[in-house]
């Protein structure tokens, strides 16, 4: 057994609706990817084909999305139908997510900030709510700078 290979396979699965449907199509595929064994490879196949595999990845997607969404909604609304090209372009150009909501939507827009084809609208709309997304996150290092203990530990308790 092969547990990193069907670790690593399994979260590419999750993370990606078109290898699940490539899967789907070839389930031999997942032996050209990743060092499985048999059991291993049969056990992935039914998993990629299960129903519950197409939630998965809308809930995988969902929370990497809910970053951007948040922090960056006019910028969603100014991509308008390009959002899906453009946040999937994204993810497979960075596969690994930051849990920080803030960390992971400044790699988003820096992503964007270094394409060409954004309409004038989208571009604004990124200048305006990249340069917020950047001010947060240097109050939240200064803040992390500030030892909120250092008090308790210099005074003895009451």
């Amino acid at each position: 057994m092969s547990l990193d290979q069907f670790q690593r396979a399994l979260t590419d699965l999750t993370a990606s609706p078109a290898l699940c449907r490539a899967v789907r199509r070839e389930p031999a595929l997942l032996s050209q990817l990743y060092a499985l064994s048999p059991l291993e490879q049969d056990r992935l196949a039914d998993i990629a084909a299960s129903n519950g595999m197409e939630a998965n990845c809308m809930i995988y997607r969902a929370n990497r999305l809910a970053p951007v969404a948040l922090n960056c909604p006019d910028l969603c609304a100014a991509l308008g139908d390009d959002l899906n090209r453009l946040i999937s372009a994204y993810w497979y150009a960075e596969p690994t997510t930051n849990v920080h909501f803030l960390v992971e939507t400044e790699r988003f827009c820096q992503f964007l900030e270094e394409r060409d084809d954004l309409s004038p609208q989208a571009r604004k709309a990124l200048s305006r709510e990249h340069r917020k997304v950047r001010d947060r996150l240097a109050a939240t290092a200064a803040m992390a700078d500030r030892d909120a203990f250092a008090v308790a530990r210099v005074m003895p308790p009451a």
